[in-house]
């Protein structure tokens, strides 16, 4: 009940706020991104966060008395108390869910104290399991050290989009990969032992888990190395920032051109369709959007929708910046579309009549295919252009 209303709060005060707007303020990433650096840097053993323990008496006495407060007293109590050992992770999921928006936050806290509680819930009904359980010791500090190592790496994230939302460009794809890089690398030496943090003494000897995860940490590693060269990286690149320059990613035959985007010109791109007889597809897409990072890696570079789209003109129309070509953006999407969702993607003839629509991401490439290869041009509505 405690963590779930954590949620209930965060969903009841944030869920008016759109998904874009939330999620691509720099304010709101900016609070997230410190939040996952004071966790992070508590993991790895600068801190440690704890609550005074003149507040964990007084609870504790209150819930001495019984009945049904005294037990969500004694639940308060817990939580406070494991405070230093699970603060980290409620707040780290808190802060990311609170950017999907709606009951995310909730739902998210849900899970987490439904995990928490459940191993004593069961132990309660089978207490014989309690001496079958894995005796707590170094292997719990070692699995602390290597979440701060991930928090840290999903603070980049954060740190990114703010980057990319202000069009700062100095967290570009090279240097958040590095980073990356760093970061799973040094995760992977220390489990390896040869980077000295709690967890691991001098003389331990090195066993075969260990020795598995932090190898598997340096492949990841390495893996990335590609990425910083202008390969793809599948899933991975909805939280990497795209490649620099117009093209972006390259794909399908050797000495193929890039697909040619313009950008916030939309009249633009009616005029020319007019010039070449072409139909307009509208990418209205966000600077901090995770599946446009996706689609525009992974969907748009598969060879049968690329040779669509070279047949189309193409408009990118981001809505989450802060500037007034992403308010007047957003306000076209909602004034046409009824949304503000992104991705999505719609067709227009050359005079700004809506032909299809899609919204989303999607893995089907058939489906994106069936929606760019839509009909001749149908007056379904127009796009309300004011100049």
């Amino acid at each position: 009940m405690l963590f779930s209303g954590l949620g209930l709060l965060a969903t009841v005060a944030l869920g008016p706020f759109g998904i874009v707007q939330l999620g691509s303020n720099p304010w709101v990433n900016g609070f997230i991104a410190a939040i996952f650096l004071v966790f992070g840097l508590s993991l790895l053993g600068a801190f440690e966060i704890t609550i005074p323990s003149s507040v964990l008496t007084r609870l504790d006495r209150v819930s001495q008395r019984g009945g049904t407060a005294g037990t969500l007293v004694m639940g308060l109590t817990f939580s406070l108390a494991s405070f230093a050992c699970v603060g980290p992770f409620v707040g780290t999921l808190l802060a990311a869910s609170l950017q999907g928006g709606g009951a995310r936050p909730l739902m998210g806290m849900a899970a987490f104290a439904t995990g928490l509680a459940l191993p004593f819930f069961l132990l309660a009904i089978f207490p014989s399991y309690l001496k079958k359980l894995p005796r707590s010791g170094g292997w719990l500090a070692r699995v602390k050290v290597v979440m701060g190592f991930v928090i840290l790496a999903a603070m980049l994230k954060y740190l990114s989009s703010i980057d990319q939302v202000l069009q700062w460009n100095f967290l570009t794809r090279e240097r958040f990969l590095a980073a990356w890089i760093v970061l799973f690398t040094m995760a992977g030496l220390y489990l390896l032992g040869y980077v000295r943090l709690e967890g691991i003494s001098k003389d331990e000897p090195l066993g075969l888990w260990r020795l598995l995860i932090g190898m598997a940490f340096l492949g990841f590693a390495i893996s990335l190395i590609p990425g910083m060269f202008g390969a793809k990286l599948g899933e991975l690149d909805a939280y990497a920032p795209l490649p620099s320059g117009a093209g972006g990613f390259s794909a399908g035959a050797p000495g193929e051109t890039s697909l040619a985007w313009m950008k916030n010109q939309f009249p633009d791109a009616l005029d020319k369709a007019r010039r070449e007889n072409k139909l307009v597809l509208v990418n209205f897409t966000g600077y901090a959007c995770t599946n446009c990072h996706w689609m525009k890696a992974n969907m748009f570079t598969r060879p049968e929708i690329r040779s669509v789209m070279q047949n189309l003109v193409l408009v990118e129309l981001y809505t989450d910046g802060t500037d007034e070509n992403s308010r007047l953006n957003q306000e076209l999407e909602e004034k046409t579309f009824h949304t503000v969702a992104i991705p999505y993607y719609a067709i227009f003839d050359k005079d700004g009549k809506v032909v299809a629509s899609f919204e989303g991401a999607t893995r089907d490439s058939q489906k994106f295919l069936t929606f760019l290869s839509a009909p001749a041009p149908k007056p379904v509505q127009t796009a309300g252009l004011s100049g």
